[in-house]
């Protein structure tokens, strides 16, 4: 494994991988004002307006990637989704790449999960 596969992605890798999807629906000429423009838009507004941007796309990475079933389960999605429209697809799953990169130390194991339960219970 080389040593850029071990690194963390950073909050401007991301970024580009955002920037990235945004010009590959100006290619497909999705309208600037619809729902896929607008949302990943969103998401680059919000990563600028982060006080802490690296810990921001951990957080959201943790949040949308809780554990592996929903990284390959949302891969699946979009592929049955954007399948006619490759460069939106390929820029998405490079999106998630990252994504998963960052939480996948943070996946929930049943233990956990047995634990949390439990101290949940307890309260």
């Amino acid at each position: 494994m080389s040593k850029q596969d071990k690194a963390k992605p950073t909050y401007k890798e991301v970024e580009q991988a955002l920037i990235n999807i945004i010009k590959a629906g100006l290619y497909y000429r999705k309208p600037k004002d619809g729902k896929f423009m607008q949302n990943y838009k969103e998401r680059i507004r919000k990563l600028h307006q982060a006080e802490d941007p690296e810990e921001y796309i951990l957080k959201l990475a943790k949040t949308i990637l809780p554990n592996e079933k929903k990284y390959y389960k949302i891969k699946n999605d979009y592929k049955e989704f954007y399948g006619r429209d490759p460069k939106i697809l390929n820029s998405i799953m490079e999106l998630y790449k990252l994504y998963y990169k960052l939480a996948k130390d943070y996946f929930m194991k049943e233990a956990q999960i047995d634990k949390e339960t439990e101290d949940f219970f307890n309260l």
